[in-house]
C-alpha cells in the first residue's frame, strides 16, 4: 500500500485546509511575520513543487501535464472554497499568480476546524470513488494552523482517514505553525517526529492536532529517512508537525515528495 506513483493516468489530489481566522494575524515566535504571511508561503512553495514536478519539457516547449489536482478550503468562522472544489495544478497556479500569490488569510473571523473538515470529508468522500483518483495514490490532506480552534475536528478527521482508493487510505497531515510543543529538538537533522500526546503537548489544541494525524505509512517514513529530510526519524510518527524554524518549513513541505512523485520516481 502506499505505493502507487504519481501520473497523468493517476494522478495525485492535495487538499489544503488552511486557517485564516482572526488569530492568525498574531506573528510566529521569533519572526516579524503573521502566522498567516507564513501559511501562504508554505502553500506556494508546494505549488511551485508539484507545478515543477507536473512540467515535461517537448523539445524547446514545456508541457504542463495535469498529475496533480488541488482543493483549497479557507477558514475562519466558516468554510470557504478558494476556486473550484477540484483543480488541476495548472489552473491552480495560475489562478494563484493572478491573486497575487495570496489567500487573503488573516481575517476570517472565530475558528471553526470542524465545518472545515466536514467541507473537506465531503469533497474526499466523493474523491476517492471518482475514475481520476480511485486507482491513485490516496489524496493527502494538509492542514495548515496556528493550532488554536474553536471546534473538535477530531471525530470528523477520522471519518476521513476511513475513506481509501485502492492504493491506501487517505493521508491526514497536520502543521502546526508555531514552536510551542514538548518534544527537544533542533532542526530537520534530529527531527525525530511526534510519537505520544505528551510530545505534541502541553496544549490541548496541539494534543487534538496530533491525534487526528494519520500514522506515518512505511513508505513515506523510508522516503523521508533516505533521502536525509528527516534522517532522524522515527518509524511510528505521526504526520504531525510543527514549524518552529524557516528550515522546517522547507523540509515539512517535502512530505508531498514523498508519495512517489519526484522527478526519479515519476511515471509520465
Amino acid at each position: 500500500m502506499y505505493e502507487k506513483k504519481v501520473s497523468t493516468a493517476n494522478p495525485g489530489l492535495i487538499v489544503s485546509i488552511l486557517d485564516g481566522s482572526c488569530s492568525t494575524q498574531d506573528c510566529l515566535p521569533g519572526t516579524t511575520d503573521a502566522v498567516a504571511t507564513w501559511i501562504e508561503r508554505f502553500e506556494g512553495i508546494i505549488l511551485m513543487e508539484l507545478l515543477t514536478r507536473s512540467t515535461a519539457m517537448q523539445g524547446e516547449q514545456a508541457t504542463i501535464k495535469p498529475r496533480y489536482y488541488n482543493t483549497f478550503i479557507l477558514y475562519g468562522s466558516q468554510p470557504d472554497i478558494w476556486g473550484e472544489d477540484i483543480m488541476d495544478i495548472e489552473t491552480t497556479a495560475r489562478k494563484f499568480k493572478d491573486s497575487n500569490h495570496s489567500f487573503g488569510l488573516g481575517n476570517l473571523g472565530r475558528t471553526d476546524t470542524k465545518t472545515a473538515f466536514e467541507k473537506a470529508y465531503s469533497i474526499l468522500q466523493n474523491a476517492v470513488t471518482d475514475d481520476r483518483f480511485k486507482e491513485s495514490f490516496p489524496p493527502m490532506l494538509f492542514h495548515l494552523t496556528d493550532g488554536r480552534s474553536d471546534t473538535d475536528a477530531d471525530p470528523v478527521a477520522d471519518k476521513i482517514k476511513q475513506l481509501s482508493t485502492s492504493d491506501g487510505s487517505t493521508l491526514v497531515v497536520n502543521a502546526y505553525i508555531g514552536a510551542k510543543t514538548n518534544l527537544a529538538y533542533q532542526g530537520p537533522e534530529d527531527f525525530p517526529g511526534y510519537t505520544t500526546e505528551d510530545e505534541a503537548g502541553p496544549s490541548d489544541d496541539n494534543i487534538r492536532l496530533y491525534n487526528m494525524s494519520s500514522e506515518m505509512p512505511e513508505a513515506i517514513y523510508q522516503n523521508l529517512v533516505s533521502d536525509g529530510i528527516f534522517p532522524a526519524l522515527r518509524q511510528n510518527a505521526r504526520l504531525f508537525f510543527d514549524v518552529r524554524t524557516k528550515e522546517m518549513l522547507k523540509h515539512v513541505i517535502q512530505v508531498v515528495g514523498s508519495i512517489g512523485s519526484r522527478a526519479d520516481r515519476t511515471e509520465r
